[in-house]
């Protein structure tokens, strides 16, 4: 048994230990989360900054503060500073330098966050710390403020705002030109300074480059900096996650498999498990899901317009949930549920590519769309005539079928440009105003078919013009499949026992493309859905290219109601309808229609009329 004063020895030696421990660590951490406040900042103050230059290895830079802009954004400020240190003196401002962290004696200001293109000097914008902490305190569910509504793209400065100090300082920096003053402070020359926001990196690897190219608007105004890299990561463990801190490089993972998309940035703070970074939003989305992963920086990209780190993600670590304007907030040890995606593609070469993709009414479809893209072609030819088979299968939670798309698109052209009509379904879907849709999985199957399948719709023969009611007509339809001898198709159209007699019949034989336009003219009010199911059944009920159309125009109305098709009413109930004090009501064109599946892709549109005789 162990006696009372050695117990007693063993307790007091823990609490000391407990209270060294402590007395080391605390000045660590309030250092870590001591800040200074923007009023206490003025030009000339002197400072540092960290971020990765190389690897995982956080290096400190030095900073001189050349001004404070007030009221740089609506209840927003912006710190200029100039940078040395490093590669800077060579490279300027670089890609994926967002979010590093700057400190004034020891205290946290903000964030590297904005700059101009061109420059040739490391002179860049921060954040104030302030501003970025207001996004980790929004409630997951928070609402949006007046920090997230705000295009990103460029912010401007109106300079006789800012104090004489300032605009003195930025001209002996060369950022701006000295023109004629006027004596009275408020009436200066209206110079503007223009910073945007750092561009992003975007990590891509498995992704043909000029899929690529083809998104480069829309990279452009998200201030995405595309970048082909190497799709394996670094090694980290969830034992390296305590030397995840302010100045480590931070991926923001959207696609993760055979393909891969990842957003390169800095930490810019941690609260134990909480997180800080950019200085400048994402896509600003407000309130998202996206997963956080820890970076590995090859080396710096030093370029004339835009130097870049180079890096790939490691493990994910945690996710992102808020991206606002002045930060991305994310939080250690959760984690999100990314769309488990298929690409199939049967051609020349038969190939499958497996990938994981962002939930988001935004990325989901721009992303999957630059992926089936370049599946199509690193796979298969891209110039010259194509024909291609496309179906798609999307799995929702509390559906027990997919949503399925089918349909064979013909390009003669360098561009795979059907591949939005294949997939808007998708976007149709994660923006529809009727119900939060939760995708489980996505499915895309290509095949490729012989370019020359294709056929023009070239005349109609009817066996009689003269028609009475209840009559059966011969159609005789006749294709020219592409250096091919002239193929006919019979069909047969029963006439309608209640047409008006004297009337005239119209028929119009046509291509998939053709026959939804005369669709739209003739029934607006059943092309927009008032309900889920709705949206769905229009989603899937879209003519498909390979049939053979007829469309049937004749003298009988109906009405569309809340979406739904009443074809044909009788004329005293339409007189009513019509005269309705109810919303939602429409004219409906009355019309047969028929469609012959065949072996070509459709092309072209004849048309026919037949006339109803006037006696029995």
């Amino acid at each position: 048994m162990i006696n009372t004063p050695k117990i007693v020895f063993l307790r007091t030696l823990k609490v000391i230990v407990f209270f060294c421990l402590l007395s080391m660590i605390l000045p660590q951490i309030a250092r870590a989360i001591e800040l200074m406040d923007i009023d206490d900042i003025t030009p000339g103050m002197k400072g540092y900054g960290k971020t990765v230059f190389s690897g995982r290895k956080i290096e400190v830079f030095s900073i001189e503060v050349l001004g404070v802009l007030k009221n740089w954004e609506a209840r927003s400020d912006m710190i200029l500073v100039k940078m040395t240190g490093g590669p800077l003196y060579k490279t300027g401002i670089i890609a994926g330098m967002s979010g590093s962290p700057v400190y004034i004696k020891n205290k946290l200001v903000g964030a590297v966050s904005h700059g101009w293109s061109f420059a040739k000097e490391a002179i860049a914008g921060v954040t104030p710390i302030s501003e970025m902490l207001n996004v980790l305190k929004m409630e997951h569910q928070g609402k949006d403020t007046n920090l997230a509504g705000k295009k990103h793209s460029t912010w401007s400065a109106q300079l006789d705002a800012q104090t004489p100090e300032v605009i003195d300082e930025l001209i002996s920096q060369g950022m701006l030109l000295e023109g004629p003053l006027s004596q009275n402070g408020i009436a200066r020359d209206p110079f503007t300074i223009n910073l945007v926001p750092i561009h992003t990196p975007i990590m891509v690897s498995g992704f043909d480059n000029r899929s690529l190219k083809r998104l480069n608007p829309l990279f452009g105004k998200l201030g995405w900096f595309p970048f082909q890299g190497n799709i394996k990561g670094g090694t980290d463990t969830l034992n390296k996650i305590d030397k995840f801190l302010p100045g480590s490089a931070i991926a923001v993972e959207m696609i993760r498999g055979d393909l891969s998309a990842s957003a390169i940035g800095t930490v810019t703070y941690r609260d134990g498990n909480d997180i800080l970074a950019f200085g400048h939003p994402l896509i600003q989305t407000g309130v998202t899901d996206l997963p956080m992963s820890t970076a590995y920086v090859y080396t710096i990209l030093s370029s004339q317009s835009t130097s870049a780190k180079m890096a790939v993600p490691g493990n994910v670590i945690g996710r992102i949930i808020q991206d606002r304007r002045a930060a991305i907030a994310g939080r250690i040890g959760e984690f999100t549920q990314m769309i488990p995606c298929q690409v199939e593609v049967k051609g020349s070469l038969n190939v499958k590519y497996n990938f994981d993709i962002v939930h988001d009414v935004f990325l989901t479809p721009n992303l999957f769309q630059m992926a089936v893209e370049s599946a199509l072609l690193g796979t298969e030819k891209s110039l010259g005539e194509k024909l291609v088979n496309l179906r798609l299968d999307v799995n929702m939670a509390g559906r027990e079928k997919p949503v399925t798309v089918e349909n064979v698109f013909y390009e003669p052209g360098p561009s795979w440009f059907p591949i939005f009509r294949i997939v808007h379904p998708l976007a149709a879907l994660l923006n529809n105003p009727f119900k939060t849709v939760e995708i489980e999985s996505i499915k895309l199957a290509a095949d490729i078919l012989d370019a020359d399948n294709t056929a023009s719709v070239e005349s109609i023969r009817v066996d009689k013009k003269w028609i009475s009611p209840g009559d059966e007509v011969s159609l005789h339809i006749k294709l020219r499949p592409f250096t091919k001898e002239y193929v006919t198709i019979p069909v047969k159209i029963k006439v309608p026992d209640d047409v008006t007699r004297g009337s005239r019949i119209n028929i119009t034989v046509c291509d998939a493309g053709i026959s939804t336009a005369l669709g739209k003219s003739g029934s607006r009010g059943r092309l927009i859905p008032t309900n889920f199911e709705q949206l769905v059944d229009y989603i899937e009920d879209e003519e498909n290219n390979k049939d053979l159309i007829i469309r049937v125009r004749i003298n009988r109305r109906g009405l569309t109601y809340m979406g739904e098709s009443f074809p044909s009413l009788p004329n005293s109930f339409l007189n009513i309808m019509s005269q309705s004090n109810q919303s939602g009501i429409s004219g409906l064109r009355g019309e047969i229609i028929k469609r012959v599946q065949t072996d070509w892709f459709i092309t072209g549109k004849q048309s026919i009329s037949l006339f109803v005789e006037k006696n029995g």
